[in-house]
C-alpha cells in the first residue's frame, strides 16, 4: 500500500494534533507534515507535493483561503486537493468562498474524527483518478507529438529529394550528404538488412552466379 503525504496547516497546534491522533489511528499509511501558518504551509506544499492539504481558515500572516488561492494558481501545486477547516466560516456563503478559491470540500470545526477520515479517503480516492486522467492525457500527449513528427517525416520523404546522380547519396535540410541507408533511418522508423541483388551478383561475383541462378534457369 502506498504511503499518502498529507500536510496539515494551523496556526493552533491542537488543532493539529487532533488530526494527526485521528489519522494515525487509522490503517492507512499517512506521511503526516505540519505548518503553523499559510505562508510556511505553502512553502512546505512546494516541496513534498503532498497528495492532500486540510488547512484552517483563519490564520496569521497568510490566511487558508489566501493560502488556496496560492496553491492553485502554482504550477506545482495547483493539483493538490484542499479541503478547508472552520468553526467560524461554517454558512453556505462561506463554503462558497472556500470552493471558489480552489477548496474540494470543507469540514467545520470542531473535527468529528469519523467525519474527518471519510471525507480524506474519498478526496484521496478522487485524487488518484484524476491523476490517472492527466497520466492518460499526458500519454496521448506525447504519442500525438511522436505522430506529428512522423507525418512531417513522410511529407518530406514524399517529396522530391536531392540526391547525387553518381553516389547516389541525399543531401538532407542541412546542407549534408548521407548515404540512403542513413538518411532513411534517420527520417523512418525503420531498419536496413543487407543483401544482393541477382543483377549485382552477375556482375561482381559471375562464377557465383552461375553456381546460385544455373538450376532456375
Amino acid at each position: 500500500m502506498n504511503e499518502r503525504k498529507i500536510l496539515i496547516i494551523d496556526d493552533q497546534p491542537i488543532n493539529i494534533e487532533q488530526i494527526i491522533k485521528f489519522l494515525e489511528g487509522t490503517s492507512q499509511p499517512y506521511r503526516l507534515y505540519q505548518a503553523l501558518d499559510g505562508l510556511r504551509g505553502c512553502e512546505i506544499a512546494k516541496i513534498v507535493i503532498p497528495d492532500l492539504i486540510i488547512c484552517d481558515w483563519e490564520m496569521p500572516i497568510m490566511s487558508g483561503i489566501e493560502a488556496t488561492r496560492y496553491l492553485t494558481n502554482n504550477e506545482i501545486t495547483k493539483n493538490i486537493p484542499v479541503i478547508m477547516a472552520s468553526g467560524v466560516m461554517t454558512s453556505s456563503k462561506n463554503l462558497q468562498t472556500a470552493l471558489e478559491a480552489g477548496a474540494v470540500d470543507f469540514i467545520r470545526k470542531p473535527i468529528d474524527k469519523v467525519e474527518l477520515i471519510a471525507r480524506v479517503r474519498s478526496i484521496l480516492l478522487l485524487a488518484d483518478s484524476y491523476k490517472e486522467i492527466w497520466r492518460q492525457k499526458d500519454e496521448l500527449s506525447k504519442k500525438n507529438v511522436k505522430l506529428q513528427r512522423a507525418l512531417e517525416d513522410v511529407k518530406r520523404l514524399n517529396g522530391l529529394l536531392p540526391i547525387c546522380s553518381g553516389c547516389k547519396k541525399i543531401r538532407d535540410d542541412h546542407g549534408y550528404w548521407n548515404e540512403v541507408e542513413t538518411y532513411v533511418r534517420d527520417h523512418v522508423d525503420v531498419e536496413f538488412s543487407h543483401g544482393i541483388c541477382p543483377d549485382c551478383v552477375k556482375e561482381l561475383y559471375p562464377d557465383m552466379y552461375d553456381k546460385m541462378f544455373s538450376q532456375a534457369v
